[in-house]
């Protein structure tokens, strides 16, 4: 007779957006519902983005936190875990840490909690308000928590600087599904660059179009994908007037919902971020057979590795150089590193080898 499948529970601080955490839960869930039972509380609110994953779900619940009410949240919180009555719940983000540990504060049957930190913490005098005070409590109740799972080498190291000491803490990087992205066996003439990431300071924009403008005599052709890469974005088409360049060469394409098809059409993946935790886009262009040419920020060298170049971030000169790198290498040097890419993801970042990681820190505590 087949014993009953656990249940994990998932706190998450929100379930709406298309963060790293959100699309990680997402996927671990979907790989592991034949092992356990998944039930999803959000603090704040679901989305029908993810209305697949909440369908694969044994039951889920949006708390309607908003800053005010947390003691309310807190209790909601509470009343849920006691009523569940879980083995296992894994906390995803800093809020749903903290405010998980405090409504388990003196229950007679505690599960094992685990935390989740997804988030780099290069600089903490620039966090919000809400996420300074998220940390000064992080860093009381973090011996709580029968683990903390951090999803990139540098933002463990950045954590425990700050002061964030748990006995258990391990990297367990974000995972992809392997079959949703393919490796394009041909190169294209001329050579093609992919950038992607939404219109932020955080991802170097001003650096990426610095290191076009250097490169617009060069037989290349750069395409860019995220939300604001489009000329209707003031700042973007400000950038590429200043820079002079031509749109057959600089393809801006704004939000990409097909990703997949995006990193097929491109030979190299380009990343000028100045900070970051885990950059998923590098995983993903790995596993679509992309070497990468990235900055050297969050766990950028521990993904890259050989397999393309790191280098410094605020650097267009460089940047350009590594490009001109790679376009001059042979068409069989090309074919070689695109093997290595895949192969690389294979072995490290596949969804099957992550969510495995998760199901051992799971079980330790039992």
């Amino acid at each position: 007779m087949n014993q009953p499948k656990q249940t994990i529970v998932h706190v998450i601080t929100n379930f709406a957006g298309v963060g790293g955490a959100e699309m990680m839960l997402a996927r671990l869930i979907h790989q592991t519902q034949d092992q356990y039972e998944h039930v999803i509380i959000a603090l704040m609110k679901t989305s029908d983005v993810y209305a697949e994953t909440l369908a694969q779900c044994q039951s889920y619940y949006a708390l309607g936190w908003n800053g005010l009410n947390t003691l309310g949240t807190i209790a909601k919180l509470r009343d849920l875990l006691k009523s569940i009555a879980p083995k296992t719940v894994q906390c995803w983000m800093y809020h749903a840490n903290v405010l998980t540990s405090l409504s388990c504060i003196g229950l007679s049957q505690k599960p094992n909690i685990f935390w989740g930190i997804h988030h780099s913490l290069a600089s903490p005098q620039e966090e919000s308000l809400s996420t300074k005070i998220a940390l000064a409590m992080s860093k009381v109740l973090a011996q709580q928590p029968k683990g903390v799972i951090y999803c990139a080498h540098s933002s463990l190291q950045q954590h425990q600087n700050f002061g964030l000491k748990n006995n258990n803490a391990q990297v367990i990087a974000n995972g992809v599904f392997l079959d949703k992205f393919q490796s394009n066996p041909n190169l294209h003439e001329p050579l093609v660059i992919g950038f992607a990431g939404r219109y932020h300071t955080a991802k170097g924009y001003s650096y990426l179009f610095e290191t076009m403008a250097l490169l617009k005599d060069q037989n290349l052709v750069f395409k860019i994908a995220g939300s604001g890469a489009s000329l209707d974005n003031p700042e973007v088409k400000a950038l590429f007037e200043q820079y002079q360049l031509d749109a057959k060469k600089v393809q801006l394409l704004d939000q990409v919902n097909d990703m997949p098809t995006f990193y097929q059409s491109v030979d190299v993946f380009l990343m000028t971020s100045i900070t970051e935790g885990f950059p998923n886009v590098l995983v993903e262009a790995m596993a679509s057979g992309l070497p990468c040419i990235s900055t050297d920020v969050g766990d950028a060298r521990f993904i890259v590795q050989d397999i393309g170049a790191v280098v410094p971030p605020r650097n267009a000169p460089v940047l350009a150089d590594a490009i001109l790198g790679y376009a001059a290498k042979s068409s069989a040097e090309k074919l070689q590193l695109k093997q290595l890419a895949r192969e690389r993801v294979e072995q490290n970042f596949s969804i099957e080898s992550v969510s495995g990681q998760y199901i051992q820190m799971w079980r330790s505590a039992q």
